[in-house]
């Protein structure tokens, strides 16, 4: 049953990728949530979301949805799916690419299975929970210890800003002892780059569950590690929280306990 929820699930996300490959080709108009120019949406964002919503209901009437674009309930109760239409909408609009669909079924707030479409790679990732996680069905291999001096650290300047600011924490000193820093700007696609040993840590400031749902479920099945910073536990309905990504959990308890305090 749940091989067939899958197959289903990738072949939907496929074609609205391929909506999106469409979309590019045009100018892509954007407004302004709540005024914020960092926070972007696009009628493809909502065209995107009711395509899935809209076919996955039809199919599986009885489950919830928590999506970017709409209008949530804290309710996880049961089978409730969690959609990011666009993750990295700045990259659909700016660059047109390095954006992705991301999609995930939990039950009563635990993890099934995690989607997460690199639209113009054209890369398909999918994490089973118990069952290992793939790469365009290839199944991704364990992920080996990293040294943090060897570490690359994906995070934004919105975020590395607002840890300064609000806690205290010189996370920007962290460039002192690893190897680099990057900023990809699509949470879903960062954390499938560590699960596939690209990066190795990912931290935001302010992340929501669909940027982590489907992606993170890949990241644990190949031994990687990720949580709530400032709380215990991560949050699906929604609401913004700090957040930390790693290749181990050995390298979160590190990062988390040297640059955020976190016990």
């Amino acid at each position: 049953m749940l091989k067939e929820i899958i197959c289903y699930t990738e072949t939907l996300v496929i074609r609205a990728g391929n909506l999106l490959k469409e979309a590019v080709k045009g100018e892509v108009a954007c407004s302004y949530k709540a005024g914020d120019q960092r926070d972007l949406l696009t009628m493809c964002d909502v065209e995107i979301e009711n395509y899935l919503i809209s076919n996955l209901k039809s199919k599986f009437p009885f489950h919830a949805f928590i999506s970017e674009e709409k209008e949530n309930v804290p309710n996880i109760s049961g089978y409730v799916w969690i959609i990011d239409p666009i993750d990295g909408t700045t990259n659909f609009i700016t660059f047109k690419k390095d954006f992705s669909i991301s999609i995930a079924l939990y039950n009563d707030a635990k993890p099934l299975f995690g989607i997460v479409y690199d639209v113009m790679n054209n890369d398909l990732y999918v994490g089973i929970t118990g069952q290992g996680a793939y790469l365009n069905d290839q199944k991704l291999d364990r992920l080996s210890p990293v040294h943090l001096q060897d570490c690359i650290l994906d995070s934004s300047l919105n975020s590395i800003q607002f840890f300064y600011n609000h806690k205290n924490h010189k996370v920007f000193n962290i460039a002192q002892v690893i190897r680099g820093h990057r900023c990809l700007g699509a949470a879903s696609l960062t954390i499938c780059k560590i699960a596939t040993g690209k990066i190795h840590m990912y931290v935001s400031a302010k992340i929501k569950a669909w940027d982590f749902a489907a992606a993170g479920i890949l990241l644990s099945e190949v031994g990687g590690h990720y949580g709530a910073l400032y709380q215990d536990e991560l949050d699906l309905s929604g609401k913004p929280m700090a957040f930390l990504a790693c290749s181990s959990k050995v390298l979160f308890d590190q990062v988390a306990d040297q640059y955020f305090k976190y016990k």
